[in-house]
């Protein structure tokens, strides 16, 4: 299955479950904490894959440098820091111009691999 670590974190140390690939920007073992470094590096047509995590609002704006600002704090503080490490995510701030770029770019090779998968796709 593919599954988040925070999700799956348990039932690894518990060894219930173990890592057969990790989807990361990262090459395993430059993740540490153990289990999680075992598994091998899954790679998308020849391209790391991994997911991501944003933020979306309908807000004017004149409210997006606001906001922007407060989750790039947020995202330094040490509380917030603990929660990448406890969970093995990895850690990159984006403002809304370079994450409206990276989804464009993302949609578009998730597109690609689909279409060299041989599935139709509608947009």
């Amino acid at each position: 299955m593919v599954i988040e670590p925070e999700e799956a974190g348990e039932h690894i140390r518990a060894g219930n479950m173990r890592v057969l690939a990790q989807v990361s920007e990262r090459a395993a073992g430059e993740i540490p904490r153990g289990a999680y470094a075992q598994g091998s590096r899954l790679r998308c047509a020849g391209r790391a894959a991994g997911s991501r995590r944003g933020c979306a609002a309908g807000i004017p704006k004149e409210n997006v440098e606001f906001w922007q600002d407060f989750f790039r704090r947020l995202s330094r503080t040490p509380s917030w820091q603990k929660y990448i490490e406890d969970n093995q995510f990895e850690d990159g701030y984006q403002n809304a111009a370079d994450l409206a770029k990276f989804y464009d770019q993302f949609t578009d090779r998730m597109r690609d691999i689909l279409k060299d998968a041989g599935v139709k796709t509608v947009r």
